[in-house]
């Protein structure tokens, strides 16, 4: 389970220049960093309650960071760096049932001409895991990704070649709100997503995650998400 540090509540005013938002907290507008690059077209809205962190880093030139937005009564978390992080705890936790007992984790590992965010050995072997964060849905959907990710592709394409070493390579994907389903955004990355499909026929698993945020603690522990929709036919 991941523990926050101490944040603190404010209102959501804007976003621009992709990295910047600014919050109004206190009667203070803030201008806050901003860690998602994707256009999280679902979340972005003046007014909603966000969550923002505070860093003693001196040496920073915001010194606020965006955490989550709160949608529907759910916390949607969007710092996409700290996505890693939180499931680094989880698989330590034993909180992804699907590795069994965890013998070794590496962050980080260098395969190929990339990384590829975690090396773990478990039950179901050397497992190379890929991360991402969904922060895109629908009214009973999570949807992914919801920009044109050529470096989602090319992460894809890792994870197929690794099967013929033996490796056993997974994909998962960190839906940020509960619904029971998850798809590939086949209405915006259409080569992302035949990607996807192609992979899973090929032997790539597809692990749906959600994310459960206790407010009051500020903890996060991961659950299963939702069914993968199958592939859409032309």
């Amino acid at each position: 389970m991941y523990k926050y540090p101490k944040l603190l509540k404010a209102k959501f005013i804007k976003r621009y220049k992709r990295f910047f938002t600014d919050v109004e907290t206190s009667g203070e507008i803030l201008t806050v960093h901003n860690p998602n690059t994707g256009s999280m077209k679902c979340i972005v809205k003046e007014g909603r309650d966000v969550l923002i962190s505070e860093s003693d880093n001196p040496k920073r030139k915001l010194k606020h960071t965006l955490e989550a937005f709160l949608i529907d009564g759910e916390w949607i978390l969007t710092n996409t760096i700290l996505m890693n992080r939180i499931v680094k705890h989880g698989i330590q936790d034993g909180e992804i049932p699907e590795l069994g007992v965890i013998s070794y984790l590496k962050s980080e590992y260098k395969y190929g001409d990339g990384r590829i965010d975690f090396l773990v050995e478990c039950e179901l072997g050397k497992c190379l895991i890929e991360v991402k964060n969904v922060t895109m849905f629908d009214e009973d959907t999570c949807i992914f990704p919801d920009a044109v990710t050529e470096r989602g592709k090319k992460h894809l394409g890792l994870l197929v070649k690794s099967i013929e070493e033996g490796y056993t390579p997974i994909m998962f994907y960190v839906c940020q709100i509960d619904k029971p389903y998850f798809r590939p955004a086949w209405e915006i990355d259409p080569a992302y997503s035949a990607a996807l499909y192609d992979a899973v026929d090929k032997g790539v698993r597809v692990v749906t995650l959600h994310t459960v945020f206790d407010e009051e603690e500020g903890t996060v522990f991961l659950e299963k998400g939702g069914e993968l929709i199958k592939r859409q036919q032309a």
